[in-house]
């Protein structure tokens, strides 16, 4: 019963709620913003749609490496996941080292070549635990958005219970405002979430059912859209920070995903950001 009355509430509150971009449209959104800095940083990667293989630049530099050391850094147990990436690091650098200085020179002799140069290894080495709610509460706290209106956290589930939360007990000045994709358009500051559970959420309230219980999600950031087409940015996807295009309708919605990906399944309205107040 309780379960049924949160449902009815918070579907009461819903219903009243290419490459960089140019200069001139950048969004008004701080936390659309945050997220744009952090994918320049990152190289301005761009994945279209749904792909199966990797973008071309997936390289752990050293700078990608320590921003996502810091990622890592902004929330509660981080810290811990750090130190055991950085050991992690060391010990994959120490073996690239040492078969490098073992292989054959250039003169085509057996001489071994201990000052090689050697290409940094792949950034989806350090993919566990993954790290993309990480980036979200990073940029949340960048862009200057409290922890109460979206408390860091290793995990999606976890900060959307909370959000959820927020908006059935304080729905006047709550930060967001759950709805289904298939409702409204986003706009930039949004948040596009996706269930990756094997049997996923037919609808964001079911999830009220099972508040507080593991499962597997992903939200990126929305920080433009056109003419059929919506771009979000993510961070731990195909181990990197990108800027993902998804096809939307007429309308501006977001269209589902293909069978056999992740499905989208919440809109979390900014509701002060990208011209909605």
């Amino acid at each position: 019963m309780r379960t049924i009355c949160l449902v009815v509430v918070l579907l009461a509150v819903s219903a009243c709620s290419g490459r960089r971009p140019p200069a001139e449209a950048l969004p008004a959104s701080p936390l659309a913003r945050a997220a744009i800095a952090e994918w320049e940083a990152w190289g301005r990667i761009v994945i279209i749609g749904w792909p199966d293989e990797p973008p071309a630049d997936s390289a752990a530099t050293p700078e990608r490496f320590a921003r996502l050391l810091d990622y890592w850094g902004t929330i509660p147990g981080g810290g811990r996941v750090a130190t055991r990436l950085l050991g992690l690091r060391s010990g994959v650098t120490a073996m690239a080292d040492r078969i490098t200085a073992e292989m054959p020179g250039d003169d085509g002799t057996d001489s071994p070549r201990p000052n090689a140069p050697r290409p940094p290894e792949d950034i989806s080495l350090y993919d566990y635990p993954a790290w993309s709610a990480a980036f979200i509460s990073t940029v949340a706290r960048r862009a200057g958005v409290p922890e109460s209106d979206l408390p860091s956290s290793s995990r999606h589930a976890r900060y959307i219970d909370a959000v959820l939360r927020r908006a059935i007990t304080d729905p006047e000045h709550a930060a967001f405002s759950p709805h289904a994709p298939e409702e409204q358009a986003p706009v930039p500051g949004d948040l596009l979430c996706a269930d990756r559970a094997y049997v996923p959420l037919d609808h964001w309230t079911r999830r009220l059912a099972e508040t507080g219980r593991p499962r597997p999600m992903h939200c990126d950031v929305v920080v433009r859209t056109r003419p059929g087409v919506i771009e979000a940015i993510g961070g731990n996807v195909r181990g990197t920070v990108a800027l993902r295009q998804f096809p939307s309708d007429a309308t501006g919605r977001v269209l589902p995903a293909p069978p056999g990906r992740p499905s989208f399944v919440l809109l979390l309205v900014a509701r002060e950001e990208g011209g909605r107040q």
